[in-house]
């Protein structure tokens, strides 16, 4: 084992959630929460048909539509 001057072990860099990782997080739980108390059923039409269907469902459809549209979109990051 490696013994440091002071006699305490080094610190990690970046050992926490990110704010961006804490910010999804929250998004995520308030989109689960709004789209489990919505349960009514709801007329949802797109493009040219139309269908009677649970309102979290059609949210839960547009959830992971947005989720899937953000990943695809998403920036690379590049370091310099």
């Amino acid at each position: 084992m490696t013994e440091y001057s002071s006699g305490t072990t080094p610190q990690k860099k970046g050992g926490g959630l990110s704010g961006r990782a804490v910010g999804g997080l929250i998004v995520a739980v308030l989109v689960s929460i709004f789209i489990v108390i919505n349960r009514d059923p709801t007329n949802v039409s797109f493009l040219f048909f139309s269908v009677t269907m649970s309102l979290w469902i059609a949210l839960t459809i547009a959830a992971v539509g947005g989720l899937l549209a953000g990943f695809l979109i998403g920036r690379k990051r590049y370091k310099p």
